[in-house]
């Protein structure tokens, strides 16, 4: 079975855009703010003025990423059976990241997000069958900054099974987060052999890469944490307003990052990331809904230029929501593009509000649009199974398919069945997609962790932050 394919740009003009990739990389150069990476920049060989931080970089470095670093093949799970394995054209679905408000399940109220809101949005989507990669969906904002992304850490440690995609601000904040994966691990050297995580850095556009992340990176790479370089340019904005030029300059972000991380260990796992959009355009008081079908394209083709590099790929999209669902099936049908295009991880659902705000019911909603996107990329299966000559022999005209061993075999393998769209009417989507979410949370119970290694991971976080406080 082939799952279907969709693409959008020819052999040559990938290489079109390699090429102006290439030309951007050695004439207008990056701003590198991490004196770490500019020097691994400049001892390889990329033309480095210390001052302004730009770095011009030749194609000869640009080909070793290309060539012969290490591709990501897996996101494994804490629990195996949420293991993902990439190369087989199909999709995952990963949640979206970093809102900083949450609308409360019971009241609808809109507030500032917290530790237990994630907690709470890991264990929801733990319990999610079409979700399988889950990114740090709003900040702990009743936290410090200094200690905030350990905490969320630790409430995604203890409640999903499934792969971790977080971030790090910096060397000290990377290093403990492989500290902690460590000790849910076992040790550092079971760590490297399943990463239970992976990390989403991300240069900023156009054409920076900033110390914070760029410094978490160089950490995370030393350790073999599988990196997604994961931009986000837009388009009219922060690159061009033409979808060519958009990729190509996303592009250069994206082989840049991927060079400093390979430079700092060659043998870091790498995946290909983008959500590349366009600007929303307003005219006096009106918005325009443009951009979602153009943001469809350009996530398409740079999922087919991942491949392009044969590394995987993760890409941004979104269904829309149930707040403002008129706008959906567009959104869907850049989410059926993407997911034609190939694309490994398909990045974005559980948030509202222009990604923003945690909605446990969106979420809901957003897992059975998922599971359609999913069905429809795994494509028909035709052998003599699936072929059925000998019960279409078997029934014959005028005959009834209903009674046969092989219609029921196949109902749940050949049709996606929905857990909120077949039962309900429109009008009561939201209900319905509020009494999943609550059913869920209320009893699904990911594997625990052990008292102990719960008692380490909060020594981890207590012992950085004493040590920021000393520090400053």
């Amino acid at each position: 079975m082939a799952p279907p394919s969709l693409s959008f740009l020819t052999q040559n003009e990938l290489y079109q855009i390699h090429s102006t990739t290439i030309e951007i990389l050695e004439k207008t150069g990056v701003k590198v703010y991490s004196e770490d990476a500019l020097k691994l920049l400049s001892d390889a060989g990329a033309t480095v003025d210390s001052k302004i931080k730009l770095a011009k970089i030749p194609e000869n470095l640009i080909d070793e990423v290309v060539k012969k670093s290490p591709k990501c093949t897996a996101l494994y799970g804490r629990d195996s059976k949420h293991d993902v394995v990439f190369g087989d054209g199909r999709s995952c679905v990963m949640t979206d990241s970093t809102g900083i408000k949450t609308m409360e399940i019971d009241t609808g109220n809109v507030r500032p997000s917290t530790k237990r809101d994630l907690a709470d949005a890991s264990r929801l989507a733990d319990g999610l069958e079409n979700i399988q990669v889950f990114s740090t969906m709003v900040d702990a904002l009743d936290y410090p900054e200094q200690i905030m992304r350990l905490e969320e850490f630790e409430a995604m440690l203890c409640n999903t099974g499934k792969n971790i995609c977080h971030g790090a601000k910096g060397r000290n904040e990377a290093a403990n987060l492989v500290r902690m994966a460590s000790v849910v691990a076992g040790s550092s050297e079971e760590l490297r052999k399943r990463p239970m995580f992976h990390l989403m850095q991300t240069p900023v556009s156009p054409l920076v890469h900033d110390k914070d992340n760029t410094d978490g990176l160089l950490e995370a790479a030393k350790y073999g944490i599988p990196l997604a370089l994961m931009n986000m340019p837009q388009g009219g904005m922060t690159s061009p307003m033409t979808m060519a030029g958009t990729i190509a300059l996303s592009n250069a972000e994206v082989l840049s990052g991927m060079l400093i991380a390979r430079l700092a260990n060659p043998d870091v796992p790498l995946i290909y990331g983008s959500c590349a959009t366009v600007a929303e355009v307003r005219i006096k008081d009106y918005t325009l809904v443009c951009g979602l079908i153009e943001s469809g394209l350009i996530a398409s083709a740079n999922a087919q230029l991942a491949h392009y590099y044969n590394y995987p790929s993760e890409v941004g999209l979104t269904f829309g929501s149930i707040l403002d669902d008129w706008v959906s099936p567009l959104r869907i049908i850049t989410a059926i593009m993407i997911g034609n295009a190939k694309a490994d991880i398909l990045f974005g659902v559980g948030l509202v509000n222009k990604s923003t705000t945690l909605s446990f019911e969106q979420l809901v909603v957003d897992n059975d649009l998922a599971g359609a996107v999913l069905r429809e990329t795994k494509g028909i299966e035709v052998n003599d199974e699936t072929l059925a000559l000998d019960i279409i022999s078997k029934v014959k005209p005028e005959g009834n398919y209903m009674s046969q061993e092989h219609t029921i075999r196949h109902l749940e393998t050949e049709l996606y069945i929905p857990r909120i769209f077949d039962k309900v009417e429109p009008r009561d989507i939201h209900l319905k997609a509020k009494e999943r979410a609550k059913q869920i949370l209320a009893t699904h119970k990911p594997e625990p962790l052990d008292e102990e290694v719960k008692r380490k991971l909060r020594t981890i976080i207590q012992d950085a932050e004493r040590k920021w406080a000393v520090e400053n």
